[in-house]
This record gives structure tokens, sequence and C-alpha cells, in this order.
């Protein structure tokens, strides 16, 4: 029953993308229509199923139907949106606060609202305090590694302070047959997580002041862009860039054939399912500007249509995903930091890492690139011109021009 219930959302949902016709939902205040943004057969999709379930048995008539993301998520949900067909409730993403802002409902004044994780607060927030989701996991992420095969190649992650030695460790990895780092020209959002973990540790403080302000600076891009080229020259990215996946890349990594990715600590789960024994975890970023870092911002979160029929159940949802115990079983899948402060960390196999950087180092942190510095849109730039540096189809420059291009536009158009 519950698979067959998933799969009809998900066949509804394809109508709706196609036609922008209703999913189903015929204004019924019962029926609560979930776009998840959760890939089928993930371990992050199947404990949602399990607290809907809950849900459900403690709320007779109501019904969630959850729908499984897809690699064209993002653009589904536009489309709903443009057609005045909002799901209940979607999966923000990280956009929250700046992209659905005002197709959602506010949610400060909810029970839970201040035990919201403080690290995440400025990336959802607005200047008021208003918000508009419910994290369920804060995303604490630094360069995710297998140590297996570092410890093979003789490379300790604690001796990385910079892109130098990380290039050196690509060059120890590789001499290992191992590959260094990984990415998928067909899940081309992994090279946009490249460059969007890489550029905190090129702009200078002035410089991404003078982004805020509306004028793209270049030579830190090209720096990032450089350093990728070198990695593309010496071989260092998965030699399939082009037609793999991130599946592949998991199961490389579950294998012992893959040192890095750039990528979110969720990424565990992938590789666990092929090997539960893999030795993972992840260090911070080298930065040439300051100190290393890592990466936090909204990773899952849940945002409630303010023009939903079933919004009342809707919210009804979502205050029970805030209590302590229900958000506990999705932490205990999503590898990253908790989004409430009533929730005890519960990292699995990235734990130690956790407790070396966060809790004992007490490594800096800035938020997603993107989300901050650059205007709502640049995403798909930011992925476009990472592929086409990866490809060695574009050079430095003529990346770094088509992303002033970009900003260029949307910042106007934002302003």
């Amino acid at each position: 029953m519950r698979v067959r219930r998933l799969i009809a959302a998900a066949a509804c949902c394809m109508i709706t993308v196609s036609g922008l016709s209703a999913c189903g939902k015929q204004d019924d205040p019962n029926h609560i229509e979930f776009m998840t943004g959760m890939s089928t057969g993930t371990a992050q999709l199947e404990a949602m199923q399990q607290l809907v379930d809950e849900f459900e048995e403690e709320n007779p008539g109501v019904t969630i139907n959850l729908i499984a993301g897809t690699t064209s998520y993002e653009q589904d949900l536009r489309v709903r949106l443009a057609g005045r067909n909002a799901p209940d409730i979607w999966n923000t993403h990280g956009w929250s606060r700046d992209r659905y802002a005002n197709f959602l409902e506010p949610l400060q004044t909810r029970d839970w609202a201040d035990d919201v994780n403080p690290l995440i607060m400025g990336s959802i927030s607005k200047d008021d305090g208003s918000f508009y989701a419910l994290p369920l996991d804060v995303a604490v992420t630094g360069i995710f590694y297998n140590e297996e095969v570092l410890d093979a190649a003789g490379v300790d992650p604690e001796d990385i302070q910079s892109w130098d030695d990380f290039s050196d460790a690509c060059a120890a990895i590789t001499e290992t047959g191992a590959t260094c780092l990984g990415a998928s020209g067909k899940d081309n959002y992994t090279a946009g997580n490249i460059a969007d973990y890489m550029l905190p540790s090129v702009y200078a403080d002035d410089e991404l002041d003078q982004l805020l302000d509306g004028t793209f600076v270049k030579e830190p891009y090209i720096e990032m862009a450089d350093i990728l080229a070198q990695w593309r020259d010496a071989g260092y990215f998965n030699i399939d860039y082009s037609s793999a996946t991130f599946d592949d890349l998991a199961r490389r990594m579950a294998q012992n054939e893959l040192a890095f990715l750039f990528n979110p600590n969720g990424g565990a789960q992938n590789v666990l399912a092929y090997n539960p024994d893999a030795k993972l975890g992840f260090m911070p970023y080298p930065s040439a500007v300051g100190d290393p870092y890592l990466i936090t911002g909204e990773d899952y979160a849940l945002g409630v249509s303010k023009d939903s029929a079933a919004k009342e159940n809707a919210l009804k949802f979502i205050d029970f995903m805030a209590e302590p115990e229900h958000m506990q079983v999705f932490n205990a899948v999503a590898n990253n930091a908790p989004a409430l402060t009533t929730i005890k960390p519960e990292m699995g196999v990235v734990q130690s890492s956790y407790d070396k950087w966060v809790t004992e180092e007490n490594t800096g942190t800035t938020l997603i690139f993107d989300r901050v510095y650059l205007p709502n849109g640049m995403w798909n730039t930011l992925i476009t011109t990472t592929d086409s540096i990866i490809n060695g189809q574009v050079s430095s420059e003529d990346a770094a021009q088509q992303m002033e291009t970009s900003f260029i536009s949307l910042y106007r158009r934002k302003s």
C-alpha cells in the first residue's frame, strides 16, 4: 500500500508538471501533497514515510502523499509555483527565505521556533526574525572522504591545510590507482557543489562586500577555476565524469576506489547502502584567505504553502515533525547536525569527524556561498560553468565572464 501510494503521487506530479493541472488535491483539507525532494530508495525518504504513517495513524482521515524527488526537482517545483498549483508542503532545499518566502506560511510563531539551531538562523530568517521552513537537519559539510583510500595513499586529512596540500594528496591517491575527486556530469549539481563550497576559500571579506553590493569580482573566481582546471589536467577527477551518476560515485567510494566528494554528509547513506562497513569522514575546506572552514546551511527543510486548502493539517504535520522523538528519526539518517536544539546530535558514520572538527576544534563555519553572495538564479550558472571547466570546454576567464554576465543580469532584476 505504501509503495502504491508513493508511485501514484509521483505519476500525478508528472501530469502536473506537463499540464499544470491539479495533482489530485481537489482542495481537500484532509489531503496533503508533499514534494519531498528525497529520492526513491533513500534512507531519508524511508524515514519520512515511517513518520507520515505514524502521523496518519494519529490523525484518522488525513492522508499525505509523498512525492519522491528527481534530478528535475527544482524545475518541477518552479513550474508548479508559476502555475499557481503549489504543493501543500515542499522541501525548500535551501531557498525558503530568498526564493519561496512569498509562497510560504511564516513559521516563527510556532511553539518550536525558539528551538531552531542558531547555526542555521542566518540563512533562513529575515531581518525581522520571520522564517518560512522547519529545517530537518543542518548541513555541517566538509570534504567528504573514504578513510581507507586515504590511508592506503599515506594521506592524513589533518595535514591538508591548503589547496596545494590537497593537490599533493590527490597525486598520492592517484598513484595508488584510486580516483581522488568524484563528480557527475549527469547529476551535475555535484559540479555546482564543488564551486559553491570552494568559493569561500578564495574571496576575501572586502570582495564579499562587493558581491553583496552588486559588483562581481572576477579574480577570485578565476583562481578557483584555475585550481579545478589543474585537477582536470592532472587526472584527479573520475575519468567517466560526463556519464557518471552520483550513484556511481557512491558505489566507487564504497568499493574503496574514490577518495573525496564535495558533498553534504547525507551522501554517506548512499555509500553505506553499498558497503555498510565503509569508513567515512569529513574534513574542513582549506582557505587561501583565512582559516579552514566548514559549510553550514539549510539542507532538508519543510515549508507549507500559504494558500493551501490543507494548511491547517499541513501545519499540524510540521509541528508533529518538530517533536524531538520524530525529528530524531530523520536525524538518524541525515548524518548532519540536528536542526533543533532539543535534539541530540546523531551523526552516524561521521560522528568522529563532527566531534573532532566541530566539538573539539570549534572550526569556523560559513553559509553556503550562492545563497548569500550570489543573486537568486545563479545556481544554474554556477553548475554550467563548473561543468564546462571540468569538461575542458571553457577557460577560467571565459567561465568568469559567464558568471559576471549572469550576476549583473540577475542582480538588476533583484533590484
